[in-house]
């Protein structure tokens, strides 16, 4: 009886691990924003079918792929509006595997800045901005707030300020209206 318990047990482990596997076989994975790659790690079983579906369940892509080894395989989702898409593997015993992406790209921000130490006591603020009509600079000693301007027309800003004996380290918090804001601070 123990043997049969034993037999038992290590079969429901073997399976266990065969579906492990078989999780494993196939792998979509987005690379780029309107980027994806399809791998499939075993040799396929006759037909593999990707189907590439919009976010109305469309039909946008399929692709048919017979192969007789292991495969990968990158979809280039540039041609097609930025919204979610669905990405499909088929075999003969099925699907294999559904991934959903989402191709928005987000815009680059409008503004840049950067901050240099120059000595001691003085930190060089170089911003550049193309959109906004000002900017609010302000200046964190740690966590302290120790200086805060708004600058008008701000369009390839260089300042040099002069910070007389910090406490801790000096961080700029350069901001818009339109919603920017990015903390930058000296190396």
């Amino acid at each position: 009886m123990k043997k049969l318990f034993t037999l038992l047990f290590a079969a429901g482990l073997a399976t266990g691990a065969f579906a492990t596997d078989e999780d494993k076989v196939v792998n979509i994975r987005q690379t780029e924003a309107k980027k994806v790659a399809v791998t499939y790690t075993a040799v396929p079983q006759g037909t593999v079918i990707v189907k590439i579906t919009d976010g109305n369940d469309r039909l946008v892509m399929r692709d048919r792929i017979n192969k007789e080894a292991a495969f990968a395989k990158r979809y280039d989702l540039n041609a097609l509006p930025e919204g979610v898409y669905s990405v499909e593997v088929l075999d003969e015993s099925g699907t294999r595997r559904t991934a959903t992406f989402d191709t928005f790209v987000a815009e680059a921000p409008a503004v840049f800045s950067r901050v240099s130490k120059m000595g001691s006591d003085k930190y060089r603020l170089l911003v550049s901005n193309l959109e906004a009509k000002e900017v609010m600079v302000s200046i964190y000693d740690g966590e302290h707030l120790i200086h805060s301007e708004v600058i008008e027309n701000p369009q390839g800003l260089h300042k040099i300020y002069s910070i007389a004996k910090p406490d801790g380290n000096i961080s700029f918090k350069v901001s818009t209206a339109g919603g920017f804001e990015s903390y930058v601070t000296s190396l």
